[in-house]
């Protein structure tokens, strides 16, 4: 759990002089935060730093009511922040930290049900504190890009969809309000207007650098505006479920606006291929560590890395040659039972554990050495996203020596596994329930086309 102390910053202040912070640490982290409180060094030299009595001899008003600011209950600043840390427990973060302790004692401002930015941010709160941080940055990216369409509207394309006009300041550096979307506005017509925006306009400048100039925003692909509109659906449905918005204005699906899927390009490499990497002879330790974990997720049911980094020794079994898992995607689903997906531990499988494992195997224990248990869900997603990026980063570098064509990177890994299946005439079922699928219409989504040979050797049955 973080702890809470006292800080006396002396900098950007006078000689003797300081401000009283409280310092929180946090996983070896610490940050400041300011109580406001001026005061010298015979002051602070004088009061108690971790909550201790204060002796009761003083008569100095000054001094008495130092200590009560700071320790007074439950409003000083040293008792609201234990009592914030407290009530966070193990969902504890910074960001958390410092809104409840900058609005300590604030009414909050009653929620706005009928705004769709404020819907999205609270979905994403809901999702973080489950640990499901990947849905929780896309409601966040969907709210974000969808605020970044309706600020680019002029006064004219507002009329044209009901929303009210831009405010016009009347003072010098007045603040603009908050950008507000209502449900009603979501119509088919500025979903249409929103997705034609986001293919030109919807992915921002990666860069802010003065040198390079302007850089101007370009188009987002559909697979994105896909992702985005399936979370503003989703809160959509929550309102008509709320009663916020009526069934009749409901603005997806039929005849009303249907969210693009996006171009399924294949990713599978032909066996050939896969075939070469499994025989590389890596040169450095990143190509190594990239091709173990590459091979390892195509061997075991084409497993995702989030998953690989997951695997605990509890569930590997040297007996049966055999390691059992639950995907991260789908385990927090509220489709019922989970089932475990079974994948065999090749020879190959178990060098490579063997090499890039770690030493610690009590059955608790990660088998590869990327998370730990102390880990909160938002470090353990970003390590994971680290391990990905410099995967396919070697990955593609392998690929390029041996001039292999397209992506070499994860996904092929678990679309070859699906596809090289496939054209072995293993069934789809078998595929299916390999890869951890609910239907098969997802499964053939993975599935790449049959090479010339299997398929001249198909057409030939027809004579």
């Amino acid at each position: 759990m973080a702890t809470v102390n006292l800080y006396f910053d002396t900098r950007a202040t006078s000689a003797n002089e300081g401000f009283i912070k409280i310092v929180i640490t946090h996983n070896r982290v610490k940050r400041l935060y300011t109580t406001g409180i001026k005061t010298d060094a015979k002051q602070w030299e004088w009061l108690p730093k971790k909550g201790e009595k204060r002796d009761n001899r003083v008569k100095d008003e000054t001094l008495l009511k130092l200590y009560a600011d700071i320790y007074s209950q439950p409003n000083g600043f040293y008792r609201r922040a234990e009592s914030i840390v407290e009530a966070l427990g193990v969902n504890f973060s910074f960001d958390a930290f410092k809104d409840a302790f900058e609005n300590w004692g604030k009414e909050k401002p009653a929620e706005d049900t009928d705004d769709v930015f404020a819907a999205l941010k609270a979905k994403a709160e809901a999702m973080r504190k489950a640990d499901r941080i990947g849905n929780a940055s896309n409601y966040e990216l969907a709210a974000k890009s969808l605020r970044r369409y309706v600020e680019s509207m002029g006064n004219e394309t507002r009329k044209e969809f009901g929303l009210p006009p831009r405010h016009k300041a009347t003072k010098k550096n007045e603040e603009q309000p908050p950008t507000v979307l209502r449900f009603r506005h979501i119509t088919p017509n500025l979903l249409t207007d929103y997705e034609h925006w986001m293919l030109h306009y919807g992915k921002t400048p990666q860069t802010s650098n003065p040198k390079k100039g302007n850089v101007k925003a370009t188009g987002a692909s559909l697979t994105t505006v896909g992702i985005y509109l399936r979370h503003v659906r989703a809160v959509v449905n929550d309102a008509i479920e709320n009663g916020i918005l009526t069934r009749e204005a409901y603005p997806f699906g039929g005849n009303r606006y249907v969210i693009p899927a996006g171009q399924n390009v294949k990713k599978a490499l032909s066996k050939d291929d896969v075939t070469k990497i499994l025989r590389y002879e890596c040169q450095t330790d990143n190509e190594q560590r990239a091709r173990d974990l590459w091979v390892f997720s195509y061997l075991s049911n084409g497993m995702n890395l989030a998953d690989v980094c997951a695997l605990r020794w509890s569930d590997l079994d040297s007996k049966t040659n055999k390691l059992t898992f639950i995907r991260k995607k789908t385990a927090r689903s509220k489709k019922g039972n989970q089932s475990k997906i079974v994948a065999k531990l090749f020879p190959e499988s178990w060098t490579i554990i063997e090499r890039q494992g770690n030493k610690d195997q009590k059955s608790t224990s990660y088998v590869f050495p990327f998370l730990n248990t102390s880990m909160s869900a938002e470090r353990q997603k970003a390590v994971i996203h680290q391990v990905v990026k410099l995967t396919n980063k070697w990955m593609q570098r392998i690929g390029q020596t041996l001039q292999i064509e397209g992506d070499v990177n994860t996904y092929a890994a678990r679309h070859s596994f699906a596809t090289i299946l496939l054209q072995s005439d293993a069934p789809l079922a078998f595929i299916s329930q390999s890869l951890g699928h609910t239907n098969l219409k997802t499964t053939q989504s993975y599935l790449g086309s049959f090479d010339d040979e299997k398929t001249k050797g198909y057409l030939d049955a027809l004579l």
